[in-house]
């Protein structure tokens, strides 16, 4: 008997250990204990986790056409492993984007067409999964499941088509309207070197860097603008992409290279706004969200202003001068400069003018006598060459007192860039401060937390919205 009582756990360690080898040999977060019975198949339906579930980083309910994406990248992340997928309380949420009205807010991570990643709690694990996602990285995962695409073609302002490679990695942007517009759409990573519009002056150049420290690293000053290609430093840098001015001087130059350009011309708000869904589309599904949101952003505001100046009487509308570097130099009606003024319910003197910047004579100004003058913030124009000019003091607009400088805190308000949705606010608030418009301070902190992810300060606010 007593050698029967050691032969009989022997034997059960044998069937115990044959059983083992028999099972998987680790399992994944997905996975379920089924503790009822112990020889039944796990089911590979989505269940809620238990405690026997083991640690994960987080849980996910998602729509089930999303479930493939998510895991795609779930594995990308975490080498390999699933994601817990529950039907309650979860931490992360993964749904279709909602069509509801537009509201001034936060911009969702969206990182497929249409989809969108919508954190439940604080947790540092899902906010860093989330930043995977919606990034280069998180795209190239994407890609490599066949739920992006690897390619795509576009149709520049200039009417080129173009293939662009998926994901763009390295950029050269040789205009600086359009780098703001990469910043714009939260893709500025992918900039190797850059124009910056408004960056040249001490003050432009010091708010650069503290919107993007790699500010003086990128800063293609010399190198790359409408002017300027340095071919060494192109075959140096190797981009993807190069972005540039449709008025740009060596597009010749450009096109033995091989490398993609793409090719911006935006003058009215409504090239504006295709160039920024332009930019958006060749950074993928966050920057194309991005993108929406700020048109999105700028006809909300632009129509909340547009509805203000209905109320003015046409022949209570301003006559609006806007000079370019130097006094005698004016905008013409085909410049994005004009539409601010239309919008914000004044009428510019220069509209007539076609081309780009005219030049004009001292007698042709007189002759409109402006009501209002709007210099830029560039070019060493400034105020006081206008009110401290003997020449000059027989306008309106200098007898009142009413010359202003457009403000800016690094790209000009006046250009077409994402930044002027601001100077709409500004010239509207400059022509009718009586007027209920969106109010510039308000709406300035909105908007360089949301679209360069920059929190400004209230004395930087202060000082670009002041209209004195």
């Amino acid at each position: 008997m007593k050698k029967n009582r050691i032969a009989l756990p022997i034997l059960m360690l044998v069937i115990v250990l044959a059983i083992s080898a028999c099972a998987p040999a680790a399992m994944t977060p997905t996975e379920v204990i089924v503790t009822e019975a112990p020889t039944e198949a796990v089911t590979e339906e989505p269940l809620a986790l238990t405690e026997d579930a083991g640690e994960v980083p987080f849980t996910v309910q998602a729509d089930p056409d999303l479930e493939e994406a998510i895991t795609s990248l779930y594995q990308a992340y975490y080498a390999g492993e699933s994601p817990a997928f529950v039907e309650a309380d979860p931490d992360l949420v993964v749904t279709a984007v909602s069509d509801e009205a537009y509201v001034p807010g936060d911009i969702p991570a969206v990182f497929i067409p249409d989809a969108v990643l919508i954190p439940q709690n604080d947790s540092p694990d899902v906010a860093e999964f989330i930043a995977f996602a919606i990034s280069i990285d998180g795209q190239q995962a994407l890609i490599n499941a066949g739920l992006l695409p690897a390619a795509i073609t576009i149709t520049d302002q200039a009417g080129n088509t173009v293939e662009i490679a998926q994901p763009v990695q390295k950029v050269i942007s040789a205009y600086g309207p359009a780098t703001a517009m990469v910043y714009g759409v939260d893709s500025e990573v992918s900039l190797v070197a850059a124009a910056y519009l408004g960056a040249r002056d001490a003050t432009g150049a010091a708010a650069m860097e503290a919107i993007d420290p790699r500010f003086q690293e990128l800063s293609g000053e010399g190198l790359f603008s409408q002017q300027d290609f340095n071919i060494e430093e192109t075959a140096r840098l190797d981009p993807d992409l190069i972005i540039a001015s449709a008025r740009t001087a060596w597009l010749d130059t450009a096109s033995e290279l091989g490398i993609p350009f793409i090719l911006y011309d935006a003058e009215t708000p409504e090239r504006l706004t295709e160039a920024i869904l332009m930019t958006g589309s060749l950074f993928g599904p966050h920057a194309t969200a991005q993108a929406q949101a700020w048109v999105a952003y700028y006809d909300w505001l632009t129509q909340s202003i547009l509805d203000q100046a209905e109320t003015i009487a046409d022949a209570d509308r301003p006559q609006v001068l806007f000079t370019g570097t130097n006094p005698l130099r004016v905008a013409s009606g085909d410049m994005y400069q004009t539409s601010l003024i239309e919008i914000a319910g004044g009428v510019s003197v220069s509209a007539e003018l076609t081309g780009y910047w005219n030049d004009v004579n001292l007698e042709q100004i007189a002759a409109w006598d402006p009501d209002i003058i709007i210099v830029p913030p560039y070019g060493g124009a400034t105020v006081e060459a206008i009110t401290e000019n003997p020449d000059w003091q027989i306008l309106t607009a200098v007898q009142e007192s009413r010359v202003y400088q457009m403000p800016k805190m690094v790209v000009p308000w006046d250009t077409p860039s994402p930044d002027s949705v601001l100077g709409i606010i500004w010239m509207a608030q400059t022509l009718f401060p009586e007027l209920d418009t969106p109010d510039c301070a308000e709406q300035a902190n909105f908007f360089y937390n949301t679209f360069y992810n920059y929190a400004i300060t209230p004395e930087e606010i202060d000082s670009i919205c002041a209209f004195d």
